[in-house]
């Protein structure tokens, strides 16, 4: 937070507030502050007891006293933890990454610029790691999220940059209820500093922050981690330190500030898509209770960890201890007796015929209900939110669309979770792509990796040549593009990619005419190998005669030998029939009634030739038109593939054009 709030270290605010803009008063934004910490104690309780099970301290020093005293084991079987690892798992296996698509057919070109840029940046700031941890964030604390940065960049304008928000430290406004804080009128967050750090930033404030050492302690939710830390400290000197951003008349604004004094303060840099100011912390919760509190997983997973820590627990100090039944004024040492009677080679010594008798059948009924209940704890804890099947679990003998549907039903019970991380995301590439367009406004190369792991460059804001005016123009001009950013949120393709490869291997053995593109294009091989292997295909293809000409090439030659024969029995006819006219009738079957015959014969065989070769040409042309559009889409996509590789060349050539003096 020290550095990403649109400022720079001794250099004060990247973008300072302007002579109208007042800000709120340092009291008043102290007030909101303290209204989240005094509103939302219990939630923030809540929170710091779902990190403690989330890590495995699930017990209590007074619990662990007493234990000890009894000298009962103390023992920790953390399921929370590893079914809040399995959902951060499904996050990871469940994510897609974003894609610009057109609002109009005119502007593709803009969409697939889009996309490039927002792969660039998600994998400048490695999102695929920051991504999970939000995700965890929200599953353990009930909320998580990203702040939206501005960083000093290498060709003279901002990199935009994304910072994960700690949700020990973050507040909001208390009287926010949706899932996506769009009703805050508040939020920021609060740390710990060293005085020093704060004075490298804010170097003309030295005075006024070495006054303010003493004061605003009262500004923290006291995590367990800042009490550590503050407490454990080495006599450095510290202050609280908090980064406040609200609305105030329509626009929001942020404030740095100590607990005596604001150190600096401004507008927004960002603005969303209908260019209204907008905040840097884009954040989610998983869970809104009736009572407006935000909560993750832990709430309703902590009755069944208690009772698994417990019941196992109690079952071994059962194991491990036994009950005597001694009667009264047997002489015996009742404490010497009871230490030997837990050990496993005790020895308990008696005088005559008073035996001590051991009370282990009552021990054994109260061990197999502990066990009992223990079970179904275990079975609660495992069946909550998804099930077994989602982790691989019970699934070795099902088939990839009997797994699917098994996935499916446990996604389902963590529909509004999934559906909040999901919008989260979509935000969060919004607003960046939001950001780049009003940031990038110098040239640069960006280098972006297609989904078969091709590497391709794209000039950005790049000086070209209009080749309506031949006039210097700037070519993918962020600024100006009109695109729209959604996600492509899918099934669990391997499994269904896999089903649909089995499919089509049998039905390719069993002669069906399968084409190859297809199966290599299902098949699960690399990438690499994919693009190599249809690469060696299409050359093999272009070399031998292309079989969809060959046949129509076929049904002409046949349809043309049917005409021919057709008109040949046509003119046969036509003679016979002149010969005849004129000519006394006979008493049999003339010689030119015989040829009249058998050219109407002929005829008649040759319009049925013609009419067989038109069916066999339109089942022939019927038969290969899917292999014809599979060829016309592929070539389709190698010369789009190509127009997008080879543009960068293309500016690189027209600048250089451009800026080559004139002989």
């Amino acid at each position: 937070m020290l550095n990403h709030t649109g400022y720079a270290q001794g250099s004060g605010p990247a973008q300072g507030p302007t002579s109208s803009d007042e800000g709120a008063s340092h009291e008043k934004l102290k007030r909101e502050y303290l209204a989240y910490l005094e509103t939302k104690n219990e939630e923030i309780k809540e929170q710091q007891e779902a990190r403690r099970y989330y890590h495995g301290a699930q017990w209590t020093d007074k619990q662990i006293k007493e234990f000890n005293q009894r000298r009962q084991p103390v023992v920790t079987y953390n399921r929370i933890g590893r079914k809040i690892n399995a959902v951060v798992g499904l996050l990871e296996r469940q994510k897609q990454d974003p894609r610009g698509f057109p609002r109009t057919p005119k502007h593709e070109e803009g969409a697939e610029i889009a996309t490039a840029v927002l792969r660039y940046v998600c994998d400048q700031q490695r999102w695929e790691e920051k991504s999970p941890i939000s995700g965890l964030n929200g599953a353990v604390d009930g909320l998580g999220g990203v702040e939206i940065i501005l960083e000093a960049g290498d060709q003279g304008d901002k990199e935009i940059g994304l910072e994960i928000v700690d949700p020990s430290g973050f507040f909001y406004d208390p009287r926010s209820l949706k899932m996506d804080f769009s009703d805050a009128r508040y939020m920021g967050q609060g740390k710990w500093a060293d005085v020093d750090t704060v004075i490298e930033m804010f170097p003309d404030k030295e005075d006024l922050i070495r006054d303010s050492l003493e004061r605003g302690t009262e500004l923290t939710s006291n995590p367990d981690s800042d009490d550590k830390w503050y407490s454990g400290s080495e006599n450095a000197k510290r202050i609280r330190l908090v980064d406040h951003w609200y609305i105030k008349g329509g626009e929001w604004h942020w404030c740095i500030y100590t607990g005596s004094v604001k150190l600096a303060s401004g507008i927004s840099y960002l603005r969303d898509e209908k260019g209204k100011t907008a905040c840097k912390y884009i954040m989610y919760s998983a869970n809104v209770d009736h009572e407006g509190d935000r909560y993750g997983f832990v709430r309703n997973m902590r009755s069944s960890q208690d009772e698994i820590n417990q019941r196992r627990s109690k079952g071994l100090h059962t194991l491990n201890s036994r009950r005597l039944i001694i009667p009264k004024g047997s002489g015996l040492d009742i404490e010497k007796t009871r230490r030997e009677a837990a050990r496993p080679d005790g020895v308990i010594e008696f005088e005559g015929n008073i035996e001590p008798k051991f009370d282990d059948s009552a021990k054994g009924q109260e061990l197999s209900g502990h066990l009992a209940f223990l079970q179904d704890a275990k079975d609660e804890i495992e069946n909550y939110g998804f099930n077994p099947a989602l982790i691989g679990q019970g699934v070795q003998d099902m088939s990839g669309r009997a797994i699917q549907l098994q996935q499916q039903a446990g996604i389902a019970e963590l529909g509004p979770y999934l559906l909040a991380f999901r919008g989260w995301k979509l935000r969060v590439y919004r607003m960046i792509w939001q950001a780049v367009q009003e940031h990038w406004t110098s040239e640069r190369w960006i280098r972006v990796t297609d989904d078969d792991g091709m590497a391709q460059f794209l000039g950005i804001n790049q000086l070209g040549i209009d080749p309506r005016t031949g006039q210097p123009a700037l070519v993918n001009a962020l600024g100006s593009l009109d695109v729209d950013i959604i996600i492509d949120e899918g099934p669990d393709t391997i499994n269904m990619q896999a089903d649909a490869y089995d499919t089509l291997s049998i039905m390719a053995t069993k002669g069906q005419q399968v084409p190859p593109q297809l199966l290599i294009e299902l098949s699960p091989l690399a990438g690499k190998q994919k693009k190599k292997a249809l690469d060696i295909l299409s050359q093999a293809q272009q070399q031998e005669p292309d079989p969809v000409a060959m046949a129509g090439a076929q049904a002409e030659i046949a349809e043309k030998q049917a005409s021919a024969q057709l008109k040949q029995a046509q003119a046969m006819k036509a003679t016979a029939e002149a010969q005849t006219v004129g000519m006394p009738d006979g008493s049999g079957p003339s010689e030119i009634e015989v040829a009249t015959a058998f050219a109407d014969l002929r005829n008649k065989n040759a319009s049925t030739a013609k009419i067989m070769a038109d069916t066999r040409k339109v089942e022939v042309e019927t038969a290969l038109k899917p292999m014809e559009m599979r060829n016309q889409q592929i070539e389709q996509e190698r010369s789009r593939e190509e127009r997008f590789a080879f543009k960068g060349a293309d500016l690189r050539q027209a600048k250089e054009s451009a800026s080559r003096p004139q002989k």
